[in-house]
């Protein structure tokens, strides 16, 4: 009878080629969330705060700007006018 062990997954997460795997895609996912912000740029605030992180089994890119959501999902204008989102997080998926 096949046994799998408790902790494969940790294995595998492990792995030279998985990390490098990881960190090389989330790279992609980063460039397409940055092109997204820096075409939409006020202020730069939101592209000053975008930080790319990888750790030793994941990688993560974080957009830190107190009005991310309705940047990226868009918002009401003080005059009542919609204004569209950026949605640069989308384009990271």
């Amino acid at each position: 009878m096949a046994t799998v062990k408790p902790n494969l997954d940790s294995i595998v997460a492990h792995l030279p080629g998985v990390r490098d795997a990881v960190a090389e895609e989330l790279e992609g996912r980063a460039d397409r969330v940055r092109a997204v912000v820096e075409a939409h740029r006020l202020t730069g605030a939101l592209s000053a705060g975008m930080t790319v992180r990888t750790n030793r089994t994941d990688s993560t890119v974080t957009l830190e700007d107190r009005a991310v959501v309705a940047i990226n999902y868009g918002h009401m204008a003080p005059n009542g006018r919609w204004v569209a989102g950026i949605h640069a997080i989308e384009a990271g998926l």
